[in-house]
């Protein structure tokens, strides 16, 4: 999720004095702008939890999903379609797992390595603009820009020097409105991931998307539409975690 940071060599350090640091601090800005238009700190902190009901809409079909996620990086996935459940979850420690009915015979097994990574990053309950000084991101302005026929803000995020991508700030609310990102297919081929962000409603005060489109390459391939969000419900650590194989008997 992938462009190098860009390193300035010693010659450039004036350069560095006088034009990075307005660049740096605009990024930074807008993102203590975009906290505010969430709803504000304190509001955006109490909500620690939520619980999500909808459904997705992919190659012509559709799937139920139940989602339970909380800060920092806890989520429970379980999707139905048809005959078929799977679940998927990460505690935020150990390895992401998954359990599905459409495989014989469903057990409680450790995530391929690709979708473990992705289920890791997506697993984050606050947006990159948030507390990001705790989780290892950095911001550049990235410039005005035109996206679906209405003036943003292109915002560059760059976490641990490595990882890089850009999200779009409408002009005027100065929420979300894109991703745009690139990662590696399944084949190796680099490919470029648009997640489309709309339908911002109050959550407990705080300002969350109720429709989350992806397209790959321009082309759409899902949609999540979340039907209805419950704040702050209650979780345990069975929630998360991988339940252990049962013993056998004796």
């Amino acid at each position: 999720m992938h462009l190098n940071r860009r390193w300035l060599a010693w010659p450039a350090v004036l350069a560095v004095a006088f034009v990075a640091p307005a660049r740096a601090n605009r990024g930074d800005d807008l993102a203590r702008i975009h906290l505010e238009a969430l709803g504000g700190r304190e509001r955006v902190t109490a909500l620690a939890a939520v619980r999500a009901t909808g459904y997705v809409l992919q190659g012509g079909k559709r799937v139920n999903f139940y989602m339970i996620a909380a800060r920092p990086s806890k989520l429970r996935l379980e999707m139905e379609g048809g005959s078929r459940t799977m679940v998927q979850a990460y505690d935020g420690v150990d390895a992401p797992w998954e359990f599905d009915t459409g495989k014989w015979p469903p057990r409680y097994i450790a995530m391929a390595e690709n979708s473990a990574r992705t289920f890791v990053a997506d697993a984050e309950f606050d947006d990159p603009l948030v507390s990001a000084e705790t989780r290892g991101y950095a911001f550049d302005f990235g410039g005005e820009v035109q996206g679906d026929g209405r003036p943003m803000l292109r915002v560059l995020v760059t976490r641990n020097l490595k990882e890089q991508f850009s999200l779009l700030l409408d002009a005027e609310t100065y929420l979300i409105a894109m991703r745009v990102e690139r990662r590696s297919s399944v084949g190796g081929r680099p490919i470029q991931i648009v997640t489309r962000f709309d339908d911002y409603r109050p959550v407990e005060g705080v300002l969350l998307a109720h429709k989350v489109t992806v397209a790959v390459d321009g082309q759409m391939t899902q949609q999540s539409i979340i039907e209805s969000i419950e704040p702050n419900p209650r979780t345990t650590v069975d929630t998360f975690t991988r339940p252990k194989a049962a013993a056998p008997k004796q």
